[in-house]
Parts: C-alpha cells; structure tokens; sequence
C-alpha cells in the first residue's frame, strides 16, 4: 500500500511541483492550502508524512504542526518543513514545533524523494518496534497473569502448614512472582515436624511445574506418618515424571524427632545445614551428601539420612544459596564465612534469625536480588505436640459412630516390602472418620506395631538409640534384620464400639516372637527420661486402658473418643 503524503503549502505552483514529483515516484497524496486546513484533513484521514510549508494564512506552519503532532498520539508521523528559512533560530523553531528535517526552496526532486524515502523508512522501522513492543507487553501480561494464576494454585496447595508456629521464622525473598524456592513444613501425626526447603533450576513457572506436585506429596504423606526416606523417594519420582531435562530441585528433607531429640536429615544440593546451640554456637554441621531430586531414578537415588542429637532450645538453620550468594553493590559476595561467622559471635541468645536477616539486608541494600533467597529457622520445642497442625483435610465429613471389627495378618513378606502404618491410619480415619484425633491414634498403632516388630520379631535392643550415632546404627541394624526376616507374623486387630458421646476403639496387636517380662513395672514416661523404652508408657498414656497379655506378646490398648 503506497504511503500517503499531505502536502500543506498555499502556494500553488509548489503545490503542483510537488505533487507531480511524489505521484510519480508512486506516493498518494494530499494538498492543503493552510496550516487549519490540514489539521483538519490530516484528523480526518490521518497521513504517513507531512511536508510543511512555515509561512501560510489562517495557521502557520508551526502551530499546524504542534496541533497534527496531537492528533499522531504516539504513531511516528514525520514533518518535513518546506522553508527558505536559514537563520539558526527559525530552523531551530522548527524542531521545537515538533519538525524532523528540512528541505529548502527552490525543490531538487532528487533530494525531496531522498527525504521522503529516508523518513518513510523511519515511520516504517518505528511502527515495527511499536508492533513488537505491544506484542511484548501482551505476552508480559499473559505471563505475569498465568503466573499469578499459578501462585494462587500454589498458594492453595502449598500452604502455611505449620510455619506459623511460634518457634519458626523464615524469610522467603522471590526474585520472580513464583518462587523457585519452596518452603514446607507441617507436623508428623508422632509429634516432631517435617521441614523441607527446595531450590528449584530457574524461577516462574519453571519452578511452578514441580513445586506444586512437591508440596501435596510433602503433606499429605506427612499427615499419613510416613518417614522422610519415603517423602524423598516419592517426590523424587514425581519430579523425575513431570520436570523436563534441565530442570531439577536441590532439596534438603529434616525430620525433627522431639520424643527422642533428634534431628534426621536428607540433604540433595543444599548449602550445609547448621544446629546452633546457646552458649556453644554451631553444634553440628550437615553437609549435602546427595543428588539433587529429579536428577537420578529411584533405583539410583540414595536415601541414607543424617542423624545428629538435639536438645531443647537449639536453633536448626536451612538456607538456599541465594543467601550465601547474595552481593552487595560493590559486587562483593556474602559467603559461607560471614553467616558462619554471625553463628558463632554473640551466643547468649536461642536465636539467631533477626541477626542474620538483618545483616543480609544491609548487605543487600536496595539492589534488586539475582536469585531467590529463603532462610528459615526452627527452634527445637519439648512438646511433641506443640506445632498447630493445619494440614487441610478434603471431604472431612462426620460419620455417626457405628460398630465394626477388622484383622490384618502380616506375615514376613509383607512386613518387608510394606510400611502398613500409613495405610491403617488412614483407614482407621476413613471408617469412622477420626481425624480430629488422628495424631494420636497413629502414636498408638506406631508404638504397638514397632514394639512388636523391633523387639518382638527383629529382637533389637532399644537401648542402642542412647546417642545419635546408637540411633542410626539402630535404624541400619533395623533394615538389616528386616531384609533377612524370614518368618513370623504380626496380627494387627482392631475393634470399635459405638459409646453415648463418641466410640471405643480397642487396638491388639500379637506378634510371633519370644514376648517379654510384662510383669515388670514400665517406667513412667516422667521418670524415664532416655530415648528407650518410652514406646509402651506414651501408648498407656495416651489410652485409658492398656495391658499386656500371653507371654508377653500381646499387647492391648483401649482409645475413647468423644464428638
């Protein structure tokens, strides 16, 4: 389509000459007589290029061109002006009206199609950049909304859990709206809490795609009792499923274990992990011992954990390398020293979070961050139960007590290649829809089911988990005689009975094995203050009748439940 020219100039004869040069060059064009005349021919029918004359009846050039540099609104729309004007102010006059080149009088037709040529170009290349900058913008906000879009997905499937206790603190500073790092933590139905921090490879979306699938494995196989190992080895199995070559999460999985005060820890790519205790500044140091999640398949995946003693009051501090990586805008990095350093000095208090969140974002300042930067700290709790529980529950309806009976024998095989805790939680959860006591009911079927399988058919001595090496060797010894078990059996048998206000649940569990001195009086869980032998006093004391029965391999506990 040929570019339309006006043509303003009250002279005739220029009028005539011009517009015989450009229509033979192939231009469309338009005359007026007065600078009125073509602000009002050009609002109209808006032109590609405008040759001005300056001096004219009615408007002058300079205002005519103020008036149809308005009506461009934003489109490149050049004015050549036609003047015998040289003084530098007239000329300079020119460019302030808004003018983008000059051609004096008398014409030369070379030059006038030179000029005319030249500026349709620059219309050209400027309506292409407007073209491709709007094209941008359009995808920027369809980005910036699908991202949005999926935050909020996230943010329903990802939520608090029970980072908002009183003992937690954590920074969570994205570089983009979706976060590449990813922060979980909810509590076990056992007491303790899983904590997971991850880093995924890029940011946005491509940190979206794996984060969502991520948290719902983190919670929900939490709220089921299963132990870190097995959150690792499903996640790492989703991600390696849906995470596209390339893509990946540094991740580090801690299960904090108050009953017994200690800290176990899976660590794939993360910056060392630290324990900071009063008075003694940092206790433990846990480095990364494993590949990323989504990198390996599970048969190449390494599971083993890292066990370290905690004690109340001690600080557990997980951090993404954003944080040690962080610059300032002397382009000087932060480094592993320096918050090394702030853990050490100063040891009279528990926590130490303000500090360092403090001095990173001094050292930051007001530069924007080129990586996302997570920091969280949890101060190690004596209450088992003490962190808010919030996983959220799906089809949480209230089933009127009714009576039922239900016996599951395991014999070696199963007991194997099957954790059936999770399982009979969860059934237990949905026959009689027990959640609000869930937490306990799975304490009471854990303690029962390890009793009987531990010491009643593996014969292991609990006495080994007195210190944390004692504990891992104990969970190693574990896995040992559980391989090669190869016969006995675990009859698991559950009956309930509908009460006035609630239920009565009756859990008995029988093993095989050689049984134990019953008639010996169990200690307290007050009293015995070990990381042994608590596992039948905590059932007895969460249970209103507990007894013990046969050679001592038949243990029973009554649970009453109330609406």
């Amino acid at each position: 389509m040929p570019l339309k020219v006006l043509i303003v100039d009250d002279d005739v004869s220029n009028c005539l000459l011009i517009n015989a040069i450009l229509s033979s060059a192939g231009y469309q064009t338009v005359v007026a007589r007065n600078g009125a005349e073509a602000v009002e021919i050009f609002d109209k029918d808006p032109q590609d290029i405008v040759l001005m004359d300056i001096m004219m009846p009615v408007m002058d050039g300079y205002e005519a061109t103020i008036e149809i540099k308005k009506l461009a609104a934003g489109r490149v729309v050049p004015v050549i002006f036609l003047t015998a004007v040289d003084d530098e102010q007239g000329l300079a006059r020119c460019i302030e009206c808004g003018g983008d080149d000059f051609l004096s009088k008398p014409y030369n037709h070379i030059i006038l199609k030179a000029k005319i040529d030249a500026m349709a170009r620059l219309s050209h290349f400027h309506s292409t950049v407007i073209a491709q900058r709007n094209e941008i913008e359009y995808h920027q906000e369809r980005l910036l909304k699908e991202q949005n879009v999926a935050k909020t997905i996230f943010s329903n499937i990802a939520h608090a859990g029970c980072l908002n206790a009183s003992n937690i603190k954590y920074m969570l500073s994205p570089m983009a709206i979706f976060n590449g790092d990813l922060l979980l933590a909810a509590r076990k139905p056992s007491g303790g809490m899983h904590v997971m921090l991850g880093d995924f490879t890029g940011h946005g979306l491509s940190a979206a795609i794996g984060a969502i699938p991520v948290a719902d494995i983190f919670y929900r196989m939490t709220a089921k009792g299963f132990g870190i190992d097995e959150v690792v080895s499903e996640i790492n199995i989703k991600l390696r499923s849906v995470l596209p070559t390339g893509i990946f999460c540094a991740a580090a999985i801690i299960e904090i274990d108050t009953v017994e005060h200690k800290l176990v820890v899976w660590n794939g790519g993360l910056p060392d992990i630290f324990v900071y205790r009063k008075n003694d500044g940092i206790r433990h140091r846990l480095e990364s011992i494993h590949l990323p999640l989504g990198v390996v398949g599970n048969e190449s995946l390494d599971k083993e954990m890292q066990c370290v003693d905690i004690d109340q009051g001690d600080g557990i501090y997980l951090y993404t390398d954003g944080v040690i990586e962080a610059w300032d805008l002397n382009g000087k990095m932060y480094g592993q020293k320096r918050l090394e350093m702030l853990l050490q000095g100063d040891q009279e208090n528990n926590s130490k979070f303000d500090v360092i969140r403090n001095d990173l974002e001094e050292f930051i300042g007001e530069q924007d961050h080129s990586d996302d930067i997570t920091l969280i700290e949890i101060i190690c709790d004596e209450d088992p139960y003490s962190y808010e529980a919030v996983v959220k529950e799906v089809n949480d309806r209230v089933i009127p007590p009714v009576t039922w009976r239900i016996t599951l024998d395991l014999d070696a095989d199963t007991l194997r290649n099957v954790d059936p805790l999770p399982l009979l939680t969860h059934l237990l959860v949905e026959i009689q829809g027990l959640r609000k006591v869930r937490d306990h009911l799975y304490t009471v079927i854990a303690e029962l089911f390890f009793n009987a399988l531990d010491h009643g058919l593996l014969k292991l001595d609990s006495t080994m988990k007195s210190t944390a090496h004692g504990f891992m060797e104990y969970y190693e010894k574990r896995q040992i005689n559980l391989a090669n078990l190869q016969a006995g059996q675990i009859r698991i048998v559950f009956e309930h009975i509908p009460m006035a206000s609630g239920g009565k649940l009756t859990v008995r569990v029988e093993d095989s094995g050689e049984g134990f001195d019953y008639q010996k009086t169990l200690p307290s869980l007050e009293v015995n203050t070990s990381a042994s032998g608590r596992g039948l006093p905590l059932v007895r004391s969460l249970c209103q009748e507990f007894a013990c029965f046969g050679k001592g391999n038949i243990v029973e506990a009554v649970y009453y439940w109330h609406v």
